[in-house]
């Protein structure tokens, strides 16, 4: 067999048995599964069961029938529920379900919930369909398996198509309104915590935390809310609130976590040029341009249902689902209902408009959707292929599920092809676009049928769903929408969910809704916001339905909890943030939920929301999106307080009565204006809407003209004029005449307002115009000049129209606007036809829509100036003002050019103007009154002549008659007459200034026509200015100049108006005046002179107007300022809070991989658990086979165990008999660890790291003989853990028994014993840490700080196990007097030097002993035997030293050549030897035969092994090559050779080739003297080591090894110097030439490390005696306890005694009571006690107990293995443990005077029948009747009686019996468990793991004690033929030997003197009460201890702790102590004897 040791004796028997046997077998009694379970394994065999189907099967069902056989065993039984609590049995199904091996589907779905609830739900029929039961009264049962397993995305996102759903629609049918146990299931949803699973799943969604989980499905989305609405409760349950609104928080994407605080992001803050200007319009240009493509992109109005079923309604009929077998396509869903964002947020107030009345308009939105559909580079030829794609792809998908339907479906829509090849709406099939007034109405009226046209006639149902009724008939509109609020009734009670079927809680489109573009602070490229995600979606879905039920909870919340919801939960500083969201969805839910928040709120809250001016910041929140139309209609409801259509009528007599808070919402309207240029249609209503507004509230005007309309509109016009040509001239005519429109509509507010401030607003108006001029968009410049004449214009017309008006016509007109409001709806509604296409298609649409404006501005003006307006301005301020506006306008005629182009554009084609109203005819007259817009600025320029003209002359005219004019208009011109005269003089300067055009002059001529021309001249003409002058040259120069060009007319004009100028007075050139040069001289100066002094007026003018501009532009930074501040405070605080809902969530992730990892432990337990030999699943074809060195460090760091391991070197390394299969063997579940995430353990330890909190953390490198990792070391308050760097991505072993060791760890503070400084690669940079397991651990850190760091971290942490380590002084001492053996002392030097398992260059380091490996036989008092330990390994013999010497001679000559030469390339320094003695080739090429050092030695030799010849294959060679045969070869030993006699067999059967001499390189050969034994072989040596002549000669080597000849000048002499790469020191970093460097690393890693060195003197030497181990302790105590009992004495005479090994001399028998070298043993100490005891203990402190048999003694020390020093015994605790008690409970007894406390309740199926208690480890083992082992890990607390507590428990299977008996080894870690069924098991109990069984005994063990010095287990069994087997075997169940006893063997212990200066023996009881002795070396017997009086069986026996008495209890219960003679004189040991009734 395989594993077997060639020299072993071990019999093999087979684990199968033969035929005849099974003949005979009888059934005993008939058991059922459930009571035979519990022996086997428990609900884990079926839990692994489980993972196994979906290992092996592919078939959902099959897989599907395992778990079910897992749950039903679970489902009704107490113990199985209790075993799969404890075996974390839904974590590991979990584990299994989410993989992707599983396949869930509707079997899987089924079997889950019929495990959860307590009825069927969902039924599969014959014909394998499965069924929802929508009346099904089911109730949930198992909480936990709903909240760990159903209610888990991972499963379900990986799931079949449309099993996610079902699963919602089953939990949704248990929750229902008319479940008879609706709140029994809604309380158990709540304790599996349905809401927070759900939030969290979508959280971890939009954290993309997950790769499996990218989106959720619709209808899932759909069910998540309404099973929120159904368990909220009502009134809802706060804490729940509470997480829906923090989860809104959550999801919102951090980036937008913001209120923008950036003034120049502020939607009023101007920005007509730059990079921001550029940004905005780039973005829009490319919003246009998808949208146009976009709106086309729809789905063609089907909405495909995602799973492969339908609902049913809940009339009775079941769900039918196809199983996915038959059929997993999408199908047609049977619910089409009408889907838009309206039907899920509508208001809870009854509407007074129809709801069809929404769904038109909505509809348009729909076609909206997936505006990004199509890349913005395709052309219109792309878009309509688009749509036949989508098309094709419908019909292709109905067909699949149903022809005939699809066929109907097709026919019934026909999809026009139409301007911007949009789709028409599936809702309008058929009907084209445009058609009208009628077209409109006639949708209206039939769409109540059109809604429902999938029901019947619009599509024939699919065949599946024949006899299911339809489902939307019954509802009205509103309630098949599944509104959580229904408004039809306005009753705020909360209304249930209309029934299961109405599914469409959310609208269809949802998904393909257009997120806006970002116009984030980066203004991120528009390609980028393009990419959605279909994450994004279901979260837009989900979180519009919390907000929509957050705000019904909100309205409907009883007053009582306001207080507490208010503010506290629902803050609208949090809003602001949420609305700053891509979705327009969002956007509207959150403006929703804070309208439903100012609904509730107090006034103190809005006065604080206005304060921190929330409506401006939310301005700036939605400047950041592009504007929608559904956000505007949001606002409008808020309000109006009712839902209300951009482009329906708004009934203006409402505005009076909206309340002043309310007023204010329209503020954040001017956040979208700009941003919904995108869409000329959105721009064009909204400007509707506010010119509505202004015209009938001047409140709402006086608000929005406080926040910054002006500003808003001017960067709209901006952008407007950006966009070039990515617009129609059409529809940039019709948006600048709304522009226009609105700015003549804030012109006439203005004006008619009372109040000085009011007419700020026009200078304002004018001043931002001015400013809008230094555009450099020419467009913008030229449309500022031109707007401000027609702001000038209509503000002089309104006055003069206001002045004209006949004051009773005024009182009757103002009844007027209601029937004309209504008929410019009529007409705008007519105009708007069909939204969807582009708006101006014609002028003659373009004039109706301007004549719509202009009637809206007509009504205006009449509400203005009718005498009821409060606030309508005096007399007396419209004539400041028409001087104001004169001025202004002289101005700006005088300094400004405007192209005529403007004029043309900003005016309305001449037929529409005389509108007044669309009531009158088109022809009215034209003293109508309404504002003329100017034709040119000539226009303008006359009307104003003519304006001032008149003035005056009513100036001239009443001053005759002294008295003020009657009639109100020419008073006010009267009034003005002043300002005229001085403006009439510049105007008319300025129009005949020669630098005007020619035309334009000859028009100032027409003034002669005016009668009275010469008196207005008169008055007009002021001296002071030279207006006279100034005319009079330019007459004179237009005459003489032009005269050809001047008709007759206007040359006797010209005359005429000289004439004038000649009567006022001033001098005229007479034109007939000859012109003489010096004239033409001076008129040429004249000119020049004027004309500079006009230059100098205009700059001046331009100056002012300049700084008017900038104060102006500067009066918003206060306001700003303000808002900034607000919004930062703002961000903070939200921000923060989101940040711990997101940690939350973080965590939650955290806990979740916690919870995965632990589950991923779990499974490898369990398989480690179920698979082994002696488990129910073995599997001898996947077991590990093979075996490897445990690094577990036993006594005096001896490494002797093995463990299993998977051999992964390839099959041609192997010989031909030992090859494996070819295809490596997957382990059982290998998939379960495959996944990289959850299999590295290093996740795990990562997990347990993050679950403390970590108070150090540093970068290391773990150092470990296969590999280095590089990670960090976290100190936590409770352990410490090494996390390696890429801990999720690497792949360890699935099973513990890889090759290597897991990559990260983690160790508590208690485990640590030692903490060690050391080096690594030279360089005093490491710690090395020792655990009480037996573990080491090396890490390296940056440098000696960080690493002094970390060594002071972890021993100021609380270590109650830390040893006080002894300096080497005090070692040195006590080898000195012989108080520790050499091996001891060796070991202790080594690790005090540095030396460490854990690093291949700095192994430990033993020396070569023996010379002689050739004789037969040997004698260890010789000397020449030995080698010569003065001298180092290879200068063993003479001549080998003289050339060393010469070598380094030579050497040193060239050093001191190169330091004289100056060499760049300095030569090196002298050495002897250019190799060293110890290094990793030298530790691999010992090591070769035992994995894992195979594989490390086949990648350090470049995958190959050595040349046979230069193998390890022989001491001898060896030796020889060492010390005198090889110039290189200079190895010294590992210490491996004094102790692993497995390292020297080829156990795997490597294949090392054949050497020259033809034979095969396999096991080591031995010395004749080892008689081809290892075992032997090892045992010799180590006495070898330990005789007198290596005691006394020892000090020589360490001299050389670790002391004062390691260097310097001794080393010279002592022939030891090595070369200097090899010294510590030797600083790599100081070497600059990078090659020298590189070379220099490389010789650290490969040449060897001397040890550190210890002895600066030379070391003191053994006394030449032999050692004397009197108060010897065994070895496997720690060091301090040893040094405590080992006493010195007086030498005693010699014995003569046989050898152990007859050819071997000199071998010594040790000092224990009976052996042969000592005096003979006698009876000391004799006690009966009348009661049988069970077990002697001999304990560290001396002791000796005595426990009667169900006791067993529970103890921890308070150090590591006992005491601090010789005087007192340190025990901190101690109790006995009793059991056998009826009812199967542990009892303890820790005080004499207590009675028994209860410590473990064990269950009834595990009966207890032995118990073993681990001090160190505090670990209790008991076996039970039924045969399963159960270890408890425990705690010492202080907080239970018991003071103990048990922290976790593990069964161990193996043994189908009774267990008859526990014996752990704790030095070696193992745990010999003996059972009624005849198998011996050997556990580990590190790993609580099955190690091996030892097989071959013929009869059940009877007895078993294991060697505490070797770990050499004894084992006893009855023999055949009478009498005892005795059998002896090695830690790692080799077999060394059997012998028999003709008596009866009854019990056996093992004596623990050190090894290598004593045979141990085994001593065993027999039962005619003699004590007999074997050799632990070959079982030869060695005496009989007889005790004449008493012949009684001896049941226990046991050496005292330092070997010197033995004690034996026997049958009767008569203790008896034996000692040697000579001593005993010496002071017993204690003895406490615990009989049954110490427990009663």
């Amino acid at each position: 067999m395989a594993s077997q040791r060639p020299f072993s004796a071990k019999e093999i028997q087979s684990t199968v048995l033969d035929p005849l046997c099974l003949k005979a077998l009888q059934p005993v009694q008939h058991r059922g599964l459930q009571s035979v379970l519990h022996e086997i394994g428990g609900t884990g065999a079926f839990v692994f069961l489980f993972g196994r189907a979906v290992e092996l099967s592919d078939c959902e069902k099959t897989q599907a029938m395992a778990l079910q056989v897992v749950l039903s065993l679970a489902k009704y039984n107490q113990h199985r529920v209790q075993e799969m609590e404890s075996c974390n049995g839904y974590s590991m199904i979990h584990q299994v379900l989410i993989k992707s091996k599983c396949i869930v589907g509707f079997h899987i779905l089924k079997t889950l919930l019929d495990g959860c609830c307590s009825g069927q739900i969902l039924s599969l029929s014959e014909d394998g369909q499965f069924k929802l039961d929508p009346e099904s009264n089911t109730v949930v049962q198992d909480v936990k398996l709903l909240s760990e397993v159903l209610l888990d995305w991972k499963i379900w996102a990986k799931a079949q198509c449309g099993v996610w759903e079902t699963l919602l629609a089953a939990l949704e049918i248990m929750i229902r309104v008319n479940h008879p146990q609706q709140m029994f299931n809604v309380k158990q949803f709540l304790k599996a915590q349905v809401i927070h699973r759900f939030l969290i799943t979508c959280q971890v969604l939009q954290e993309h935390r997950d790769e499996h989980l990218t989106s959720i499905p619709r209808d899932v989305c759909r069910s998540f809310v309404k099973i929120f609405q159904e368990v909220l409760g009502s009134p809802p349950d706060l804490e729940l609130l509470r997480l829906i609104y923090n989860f809104l928080l959550a999801v919102h994407p951090p980036t937008n976590t913001y209120v923008c605080h950036t003034p120049t992001s502020f939607y009023f803050s101007l920005h007509i040029d730059g990079k921001l200007y550029q940004e905005k319009v780039q973005s829009i240009m490319y919003l246009r341009h998808s949208s146009s493509g976009g709106k086309s992109g729809g789905s063609p109005g089907l909405s495909m249902s995602p799973s492969g079923f339908t609902e049913a309604p809940s009339e009775g009929g079941n769900m039918v689902f196809s199983t996915p077998e038959q059929e997993c396509s999408p199908s047609v869903a049977c619910e089409h209902q009408q889907q838009h964002p309206e039907s899920f947020t509508e208001s809870p107030s009854p509407s007074p408009q129809s709801p069809t009345d929404q769904q038109d308009r909505s509809l348009d939105e729909l076609h909206k959707v997936n505006q990004n559909k199509f890349d913005s580079t395709m052309g219109d030829g792309s878009i309509v292929q688009g749509i036949t794609e989508t098309l094709k792809w419908a019909k292709e998908d109905l067909l699949i599920s149903s022809c005939e339907s699809a066929q109907t479906v097709c026919d019934s829509r026909e999809f026009p092809p139409c301007q911007n090849s949009a789709l028409v709406n599936s809702c309008e099939a058929g009907s084209s676009p445009g058609q009208g007034d009628e077209e409109t109405a006639g949708r209206r009226g039939e769409s109540e049928d059109r809604f429902d046209s999938p029901g019947d006639e619009g599509v024939r149902r699919p065949a599946s769903l024949k006899g299911v009724h339809s489902v939307q008939r019954s509802q009205s509109n509103f309630a098949s929408l599944g509104l959580a609020f229904p408004a039809q009734n306005g009753s705020l009670a909360i209304a249930r969910w209309p029934s299961l079927s109405d599914r469409g809680v959310l609208p269809e489109d949802w998904e393909n809704y257009a997120y806006s573009h970002t116009y984030d602070r980066t203004y991120s490229k528009p390609d980028s916001t393009n990419d959605r995600s279909p994450t994004e979606d279901c979260l837009v879905l989900i979180c519009c339905g919390l907000y929509d039920l957050l705000r019904g909870v909100l309205l409907i919340l009883p007053d009582l909890m306001l207080e507490d919801v208010m503010d506290k939960l629902i803050q609208p500083e949090a809003l602001i943030v949420l609305v700053n969201h891509p979705s327009p969805l969002i956007q509207q839910g959150v403006m929703k939920l804070l309208d439903a928040y100012f609904n509730r709120a107090f006034k103190e809250q809005k006065e604080k929301f206005l304060k921190n001016h929330g409506f401006s910041l939310l301005a700036n929140q939605l400047y950041l999106h592009q504007g929608n139309q559904g956000l505007l209609e949001c606002f409008l409801e808020m309000l109006f307080g009712r839902p209300v259509g951009l482009d329906e009528d708004l009934d203006l007599e409402d505005m009076e009565k909206i309340d002043p808070f309310r007023k204010r919402c329209i503020i954040p309207i001017l956040g979208l204006i700009e941003n919904s240029l995108y869409e000329n249609t959105l721009v064009h209503n909204t400007l509707c809407v506010l010119l509505q507004l202004l015209n009938a509230c001047p409140k709402v005007a006086d608000i929005l003209l406080d926040n910054g309309l002006l500003y808003v509109i001017f960067n709209t016009l901006a952008a407007l004029n950006g966009l070039e040509n990515g617009i129609l001239l059409n529809d940039y005519k019709l948006l600048v005449c709304d522009i226009q429109q609105l700015l003549v509509a804030v012109t006439i507010h203005s004006c008619s307002s009372s109040g000085s401030q009011y007419f700020c607003i026009i200078e304002d108006l004018i001043t931002l115009l001015g400013y809008l001029q230094i555009s450099k968009n020419k467009r913008t410049q030229e449309m500022a000049v031109t707007l401000q004449f027609r702001v000038l214009q209509s503000a002089i017309e309104f006055i003069k129209t206001t002045a004209n008006q006949d004051p009773q016509k005024l009182t009757s007109s103002v009844h007027l606007p209601a029937p004309q409001h209504h008929a410019i709806y009529q007409k705008r509604k007519s105009i708007a036809g069909s939204r969807r296409f582009s708006l101006a298609q014609s002028d003659t649409l373009l004039m109706k829509m301007r004549s719509v404006a202009s009637d809206e501005l007509t009504v205006m003006m009449q509400r203005r100036m009718s005498q009821e307006n409060p606030i309508r301005a005096s007399e007396t301020e419209y004539v400041q003002r028409l001087q104001r506006l004169t001025v202004l306008s002289v101005n700006r005629l005088i300094y400004q050019d405007v192209s005529q182009d403007f004029f043309d554009l900003l005016n309305i084609p001449e037929s529409s103007i005389h509108q007044s109203s669309s009531a009158r005819q088109f022809e009215q007259p034209e003293e109508n009154g309404n504002p003329q817009p100017i034709g040119s600025k000539t226009t303008f320029q006359k009307e104003i002549l003519k304006l001032m003209m008149e003035g005056i002359k009513i100036g001239l005219g009443s001053s005759g008659r002294a008295g003020t004019p009657r009639q109100q208009w020419k008073r006010i011109l009267w009034s003005c007459k002043d300002t005229f005269r001085v403006q009439i003089g510049r105007l008319l300067v300025h129009i005949l200034c020669p630098a005007r055009p020619l035309e334009e002059r000859k028009q100032a001529l027409e003034i002669v026509y005016e009668p009275s021309h010469s008196e207005i001249l008169r008055e007009c003409l002021s001296p002071g200015l030279e207006h006279g002058p100034k005319l009079a040259l330019y007459l004179y120069e237009l005459l003489h100049d032009h005269k050809d060009c001047l008709s007759k007319e206007e040359q006797t004009a010209v005359g005429i108006f000289m004439t004038s100028l000649k009567l006022c007075g001033h001098r005229c050139i007479p034109p007939s005046a000859p012109p003489k040069p010096d004239l033409i001289k001076a008129i040429k100066q004249e000119q020049m002179k004027y004309e500079s002094e006009e230059k100098t007026n205009k700059t001046a003018w331009e100056k002012k107007m300049g700084n008017t501009q900038q104060s102006l532009i500067q009066r918003l930074d206060g306001k700003s300022k303000d808002i900034s501040k607000i919004a930062a405070d703002i961000t903070q605080n939200v921000s923060l809070r989101q940040g711990m809902e997101r940690k939350k969530v973080i965590q939650h992730i955290r806990g979740m991989y916690k919870i995965d990892l632990s589950a991923s432990r779990h499974w490898q337990e369990l398989v480690q658990q179920l698979t082994h030999d002696r488990a129910v699943w073995y599997d001898p074809a996947s077991y590990p086979t093979s075996w490897q060195l445990d690094p577990t460090e036993g006594p005096n760091r001896e490494r002797r165990r093995l463990q299993r391991c998977y051999l992964t070197i390839p099959n041609k390394y192997l010989l031909r008999d030992r090859q494996k299969p070819e295809e490596p063997v997957k382990p059982p579940l290998s998939y379960l660890f495959e996944d990289k995430t959850h299999s590295s353990f290093s996740s795990t330890v990562k997990d347990k790291a993050t679950s403390e909190p970590i108070r150090f953390t540093r970068k290391c490198v773990s150092v470990a003989p296969s590999r280095e990792i590089t990670g960090e070391l976290l100190l936590g308050k409770s352990g410490m853990y090494f996390v390696e760097d890429n801990a999720a991505d690497t792949y360890d072993s699935p099973s513990p028994q890889g090759e290597t060791e897991p990559a990260s760890f983690s160790w508590t503070y208690e485990e640590i014993k030692e903490v060690h400084k050391r080096w690594w690669q030279l360089r005093d940079n490491a710690v090395e840490i020792f655990l009480t397991n037996g573990r080491t651990l090396l890490l390296a850190f940056d440098n000696t700080k960080v690493r002094d760091d970390v060594y002071h971290n972890i021993l100021t942490s609380n270590l109650p196990n830390l040893l006080e380590y002894g300096n080497i002084t005090a070692l040195t001492h006590l080898w000195c007097s012989g108080q520790i053996t050499n091996f001891e002392y060796l070991t202790h030097l080594n690790k005090h030097a540095g030396r460490s398992f854990n690093d291949l260059m700095q192994y430990p380091v033993f020396p070569f002993i023996l010379s002689d490996y050739t004789s037969e036989t040997l004698d260890l008092s010789e000397t020449t035997i030995y080698r010569n330990l003065v001298k180092p390994i290879a200068v063993q013999s003479k001549e080998k030293e003289d050339r060393y010497v010469d070598n380094y001679k030579y050497l040193e000559e060239e050093f001191r050549k190169g330091a004289r030469d100056d060499d760049p390339m300095p030569p090196v320094q002298p050495y002897h030897y250019g190799s060293h003695y110890s290094n990793s080739g030298t530790v691999l090429h010992f090591l070769v035969r035992m994995p894992p050092f195979t594989k490390m030695f086949l990648s350090y030799q470049d995958q190959s092994f050595d040349i046979p010849d230069r193998t390890f294959h022989s001491m001898n060679t060896t030796w020889r090559l060492s010390s005198y045969e090889s110039m290189t070869d200079v190895k010294e030993l590992i210490p491996e050779f004094f102790y692993l006699p497995e390292f020297l067999v080829n156990r795997e059967g490597f294949d090392f080739g054949v050497r020259q001499n033809s034979e095969r390189v396999n096991h080591v050969n031995l010395p004749p003297w080892a008689r081809n034994d290892p075992r032997l072989f090892i045992l010799i040596h180590r006495q070898a080591l330990e005789s007198d002549q290596v005691s006394q000669t020892l000090c020589q080597w360490i001299d050389l090894v670790f002391g004062q000849k390691q260097k310097g000048k001794a080393a010279v002499h002592a022939i030891n110097v090595f070369h200097p790469a090899t010294y510590f020191g030797m600083d790599v970093s100081a070497v600059e030439d990078p090659v020298q460097r590189r070379a220099l690393e490389t010789m650290i890693k490969t040449y060897g490390q001397t040890p550190r060195q210890l002895f600066n003197a030379g070391h003191m030497s053994r006394p030449a005696s032999r050692l004397i181990t009197e108060g010897e302790l065994p070895a496997a105590m720690g060091l301090l306890v040893q040094f405590a009992f080992r006493e010195t004495r007086e030498l005693t005479k010699e014995v003569v005694y046989p050898s152990p090994l007859p050819w071997i001399k000199g071998l010594k028998w040790g000092e224990y009571v009976g052996s042969p070298s000592s005096p003979d043993p006698v009876v000391c100490f004799s006690q009966p006690h009348g009661e049988r005891f069970g077990s002697l203990l001999a304990l560290p402190t001396r002791a000796i107990c005595g426990l009667s048999r169900k006791f067993c003694l529970m103890m921890i020390y308070s150090k590591e293995q006992g005491v601090r020093s010789m005087h007192s015994t340190d025990i901190q605790w101690s109790a006995i443990l009793s059991w056998g008690y009826a009812d199967n409970m542990l009892r303890l007894k820790s005080k004499q005077s207590e009675p028994p406390v209860n410590f473990i309740q064990c269950s009834q199926l595990h009966q207890v029948t032995s118990c073993a208690w681990v001090p160190d480890s505090c670990q209790l083992f008991t076996g039970s009747k039924c045969g399963v082992i159960t270890a408890y890990s425990n705690r010492f607390t202080n907080t239970t009686p018991s003071e103990v507590e048990v922290e976790s428990e593990v069964h161990l299977y193996g043994h189908t019996e009774e267990v008859t008996n526990l014996f752990a080894c704790k030095p070696y870690s193992i745990l010999i468990s003996v059972s009624k069924d005849g198998t011996c098991i050997i556990w580990d109990l590190n790993r609580l793991c099955y190690v091996q069984s030892l097989t071959g005994h013929k009869s059940p063990v009877t007895a078993v004690s294991a060697s505490e010095t070797t770990g050499d287990i004894a084992t006893v069994c009855d023999s055949v033929g009478g009498g005892s087997d005795l059998r002896l075997w090695t830690v790692n169940g080799d077999l060394i030997g059997h012998v028999h006893c003709r008596e009866i063997i009854c019990s056996v212990a093992f004596s623990n003197q050190p090894e290598g200066v004593s045979v141990n023996v085994i001593a065993g009881g027999l039962e005619n009460g003699v004590v007999r002795l074997w050799s632990t070396w070959d079982l030869k017997p060695v005496r009989e201890i007889t005790f004449p009086k008493s012949n009684r069986p001896v049941v226990s026996l046991t050496y005292s702790c330092d070997g010197h008495h033995l004690y034996t209890a026997n049958s009767e219960g008569t203790v008896i102590a034996w000692c040697r003679r000579d001593q005993q004189r010496m002071k017993l040991p204690m003895f406490y004897s615990f009989l049954s009734s110490y427990a009663a």
